[in-house]
């Protein structure tokens, strides 16, 4: 499949999933970010960017950092993503970093983003957000 043939499956299916704003309420999702590799964390911008634009205020987006990928939102790591997480936390996203991960990698938490609430565990937070009926989208 092409680029063109790409972004046309691409632009069919967000004309597809539009009507799910009115008709199905909230979506809630999860990005559960585990890995330590910075193109795969511009992945879950767009998607979330992307989410944003599909479901707007309908969208209950979080992401919960833990294992290697706490330093996603170590500021000192990361400082280029300091603007993108910004941005979307004024559209309501959350984002959740894992207490045990931080003392495994050392990431303290003045070293986090502004803004971002830490858990016991993200695993666990993970789980107890599926239970709750959010969607984990993994990348």
């Amino acid at each position: 499949m092409n680029r063109r043939e790409l972004l046309i499956a691409g632009v069919g299916l967000l004309t597809l999933l539009t009507p799910l704003r009115a008709e199905e309420g909230t979506v809630k999702l999860l990005f559960p970010v585990t890995f330590r590799d910075r193109k795969r964390w511009k992945k879950v911008f767009l998607r979330i960017r992307g989410a944003i634009n599909i479901w707007g205020a309908g969208a209950d987006i979080e992401v919960v950092a833990y294992d290697e990928g706490i330093v996603f939102l170590d500021r000192f790591e990361n400082g280029e993503f300091e603007e993108r997480i910004e941005n979307l936390m004024l559209y309501g996203v959350k984002f959740k970093a894992c207490r045990v991960a931080m003392k495994m990698f050392d990431v303290s938490e003045e070293a986090l983003f502004d803004g971002v609430e830490v858990v016991r565990s993200g695993f666990e937070y993970h789980v107890l957000k599926v239970k709750e009926g959010y969607i984990p989208i993994y990348l």
